[in-house]
């Protein structure tokens, strides 16, 4: 490990460049979903306050693990802070990574329930049911880190450094702290299947709605091709996950070279995490959202759109 920055290494600068892009891009895209939930009142239901707790950890794993810490650290050369605190910051990015899981889990069963018991929408999935919900999931992960770190880095030395020779964070641990790493990869797999079956029992659902109902060809053709746009905007957002378990856990191994290094274990997470930020402000016509209210631009909505839409999904009280 280099004790002083060595301007010479052009991979250590090009990396860099890489994280700060990729984490004020990540950032932009996270704040404008929450921007649009705050400033736009018809967005504030229990669906789009489960987007904006996932942007909000995205922003959070972004601004503290990479802005705040791989950065310096790779720009530097130099690992800066103690294997305490690296650890930490570490942890608690990878526990906020799985209260994702989670939403992504309850934004399928969401979407599922508003389609399969609309009447009993509003009781399942009620606004402060589903606060109440997200912060159950986010106390659980926060306990989850004091745990750990109580018993991995105080009890067994366990650490999770970002070293900057490897451009990725490694364990630096003995043999018994690689326990549940397989069992990271199943978790996650699980809850991707999960996901995958609800959604597409949804889109099915979705599917057939038009099929029966007495609309306009055309009507039905661009009804379809949104809903078939958002059904594959969620299977990205699940499978980017899924993604980049394989890539930090699996394909990382095919390879010791430091640029690969940096690419499996630190370029896709952060992707993750940017694009999750791009997909969301995309879905549920966010973007058309943030533009009407950026530039006061109005956008009429038609009363067949609106009669479809409630007989469609469940309405929340």
């Amino acid at each position: 490990m280099n004790s002083t920055y060595n301007i010479s290494d052009p991979l250590n600068l090009t990396a860099s460049a890489v994280i700060l892009l990729l984490g004020i891009f990540g950032i932009g895209c996270n704040s404008l979903v929450v921007y649009v939930f705050v400033k736009v009142r018809v967005e504030r239901t229990s669906f789009n306050f489960i987007c904006v707790c996932r942007a909000v950890c995205n922003m959070f794993i972004l601004i503290w693990g990479f802005l705040g810490t791989f950065l310096p650290i790779t720009f530097l050369n130099n690992i800066l802070f103690s294997y305490e605190y690296h650890t930490i910051v570490i942890g608690s990015c990878n526990s906020v990574y799985t209260s994702l899981q989670f939403s992504g889990l309850l934004i399928a069963a969401n979407r599922f329930c508003a389609m399969f018991f609309p009447v009993l929408y509003s009781k399942i999935f009620g606004f402060k049911f589903t606060i109440v919900i997200s912060f159950f999931v986010f106390g659980y992960e926060i306990a989850k880190v004091i745990y750990e770190f109580l018993d991995f880095v105080i009890r067994l030395k366990c650490y999770l450094i970002y070293f900057p020779e490897e451009l990725a964070w490694v364990p630096k641990i003995p043999k018994e702290c690689h326990d549940g790493i397989d069992a990271n990869l199943d978790t996650t797999a699980i809850f991707l299947g999960l996901v995958v079956a609800l959604n597409v029992a949804t889109f099915t659902k979705i599917f057939l709605f038009y099929k029966s109902t007495d609309m306009d060809s055309d009507e039905i053709k661009t009804k379809l091709r949104k809903n078939r746009a958002l059904f594959l905007q969620t299977m990205i957002q699940d499978a980017i996950i899924l993604a980049d378990m394989f890539f930090t856990l699996r394909i990382s191994r095919l390879s010791n070279a430091r640029a690969w290094s940096f690419f499996c274990g630190t370029v896709i997470w952060e992707c993750v995490h940017s694009l999750d930020g791009l997909i969301m402000l995309l879905f549920n016509e966010r973007w058309s959202l943030l533009k009407s209210h950026l530039f006061n631009i109005s956008h009429p909505k038609s009363t067949s759109s609106r009669t479809t839409q409630s007989r469609m999904f469940g309405s929340e009280k």
